[in-house]
């Protein structure tokens, strides 16, 4: 009786393409001074890296197993890869806005300042500099954010997937 391959080293294996693909298109995007651009293309670009790659592990995983896919596997390879990529990626913003960019959380908060004051004009400026600071301030809050969304978005790759290609 042959054993069913282990769903982790294509959740390791697929992630960490993900999480470089996902590396070199930031380092892309910083060297064409488009660090601070979040275009809903570029935003798109981000998604379909991971996302790729979760499609890609899965139907790999299903020709592996002779052709048997169960949902419940295709979600937690679906999961695991965008959790792997995630983590990756995190690791390599830590770096990036620790040393590469070591302003980025200054500049982003002041963006978004900007914005706020585009958007809003009568606004107070002690509202617009408080948001700025608080910006600033919980910045890392967003790290479990990011590798919550990351899980939940594997979650619907791996559902969506699995339903057009299981086979038990």
């Amino acid at each position: 009786m042959e054993s069913s391959p282990k769903l982790g080293a294509y959740n390791y294996r697929f992630g960490a393409i993900a999480g470089g693909i996902g590396i070199v298109f930031s380092m892309m995007l910083f060297f064409m001074d488009m660090t601070y651009d979040q275009s809903s293309v570029i935003q798109a670009i981000q998604t379909l890296i991971p996302a790729s790659a979760a499609v890609i592990a899965i139907i790999t995983f299903k020709k592996d197993n002779n052709g048997l896919l169960a949902l419940k596997q295709a979600i937690k390879l679906g999961v695991g890869v965008f959790l792997v990529a995630g983590i990756i990626g995190l690791a390599y913003f830590t770096l990036f806005i620790n040393f590469i960019e070591p302003d980025f959380i200054s500049n982003t908060a002041a963006l978004q300042a900007d914005a706020l004051r585009e958007a809003q004009p009568t606004l107070d400026e002690d509202i617009i500099e408080m948001q700025q600071t608080n910006t600033e301030k919980f910045f890392y809050i967003s790290y479990p954010v990011i590798l919550i969304l990351n899980v939940f978005l594997g979650l619907i790759v791996g559902l969506l997937t699995g339903l057009f290609t299981k086979k038990s």
